[in-house]
């Protein structure tokens, strides 16, 4: 039996006492222009610290004298996307044969660097300056809908920059104490937890007088007082839905935090969310588990585009027409091995998109038989003779622009990739 099939994705909103924690919602940051979006999509990233491995699967070279392969392996096809087979990454074909339409495998993206604090934040941010958000920062604070936890962190980087009232951090339980008022409890000082008595009775008296006081503002006053009522709104009616999920008893695997995440976005609480793939991706001394580790993510991003495709949408039919899934790590791995028989930090790596406004069901961006990135048109994603490097902060910007953000004015004058957007 299937992981999914073993998780009930139980649905009870886990809201209780968080009135004070939703209020955040509300406080408002500075929007950027955005561009016109059929949906508000979201946006669930996973990031493989410490740099993964293209040939391992996504950006095969078997014709290459100048790259090593794995042992074992052979060059698989399924429609537009070819990739390493072996008897160690047998979730692969799977993946790519039932998802292969919806998914975008980019290759050639160049992250400027082999550091891995350099890389994780080019990767994140297209940009060395700093105190500038990361992508899923951006897209979560820039958005008409008001969401009372715009993006939450679950593990792995993040890079707040000046919008960090956008972002939450979910580790260790803190965001389940936030919400539900027992963290107080859990202080150097514990406080007493109130009773749903009093939580009631403080929910109510909150709301009336803020709704009191939306009805005598105008203007930004007005906007950003009904903003925190409908917050409250949100709060309470999701406390009464607690019999739909049981999110905290879930537990803490990728696929766990991801189904957690995809709930939150499912209620309207968040728009994106970051998570860490398990597994080690610094493999200097023998590259094995880069295909274990990668074979491993695609088998669970089989079972949460399955739980999506039967998940209804807030929006959307079915949740996996609105979630976006994003994979990238900080750099690549160099093509041939050391003499541990592992992979060096190389700068060109590869990045996955999956789901809604994705051109899938092909590579965009191309590698010579060296693994070093070729200019592309960027129209077409295919290499071109006068064509442009494909840089990280290219690929940022054109999840910007999935998500209905000007990539302008983000970053002017990089051109986003306009063969993975669909028009």
């Amino acid at each position: 039996m299937r992981r999914f099939d073993r998780i009930a994705a139980t649905r009870r909103a886990f809201l209780g006492g968080g009135a004070a924690l939703l209020g955040a919602g509300a406080l408002g940051w500075p929007r950027l222009a955005r561009a016109a979006a059929p949906v508000e999509r979201k946006f669930l990233f996973f990031y493989a610290g410490g740099g993964w491995d293209p040939l391992a699967i996504f950006d095969p070279h078997f014709d290459s004298s100048t790259s090593d392969m794995d042992d074992e392996t052979s060059l698989g096809e399924i429609g537009g996307h070819t990739f390493a087979r072996g008897v160690d990454r047998d979730d692969v074909e799977r993946f790519f044969r039932r998802w292969g339409r919806r998914t975008a495998v980019v290759n050639g993206v160049d992250n400027h660097t082999v550091g891995h604090l350099s890389g994780t934040q080019f990767a994140l941010t297209g940009t060395s300056a700093s105190g500038f958000p990361d992508w899923p920062t951006i897209l979560a604070s820039n958005t008409p809908l008001d969401y009372p936890l715009p993006h939450v962190v679950f593990s792995g980087p993040s890079f707040p920059g000046n919008s960090g009232q956008a972002v939450v951090r979910a580790g260790g339980g803190t965001l389940l104490g936030l919400i539900d008022g027992s963290l107080v409890g859990q202080a150097d000082v514990p406080q007493p937890v109130t009773s749903p008595t009093i939580d009631r009775m403080v929910d109510s008296f909150v709301y009336e007088r803020v709704a009191d006081f939306a009805a005598g503002q105008t203007g930004e006053g007005r906007r950003r007082a009904e903003s925190l009522v409908r917050n409250l709104e949100r709060s309470m009616e999701l406390e009464g839905r607690r019999f739909e999920a049981s999110l905290d008893d879930l537990g803490s695997t990728v696929f766990d935090q991801a189904v957690k995440a995809t709930e939150l976005m499912r209620l309207g609480l968040t728009r994106c969310a970051m998570i860490r793939m398990e597994g080690g991706y610094d493999t200097h001394g023998g590259n094995l588990p880069q295909a274990v580790n990668q074979n491993a993510f695609l088998a669970m991003l089989d079972d949460l585009f399955e739980h999506l495709s039967s998940t209804p949408g807030a929006h959307a039919r079915w949740m996996i027409d609105e979630v976006v899934v994003v994979a990238l790590s900080d750099f690549g791995r160099t093509p041939i091995k050391n003499g541990a028989e592992g992979r060096d930090h190389w700068p060109f790596t590869t990045a996955l998109v999956a789901g809604p406004g994705v051109v899938g069901n092909r590579a965009h961006g191309v590698t010579d038989p060296g693994l070093v990135g070729l200019p592309i048109d960027f129209a077409t994603g295919r290499a071109a003779d006068g064509g442009t490097m494909l840089g990280c902060e290219n690929v940022g910007v054109s999840l910007l622009q999935l998500g209905g953000v000007d990539p302008v004015q983000v970053l002017p004058g990089i051109e986003p990739l306009a063969s993975l957007v669909r028009a």
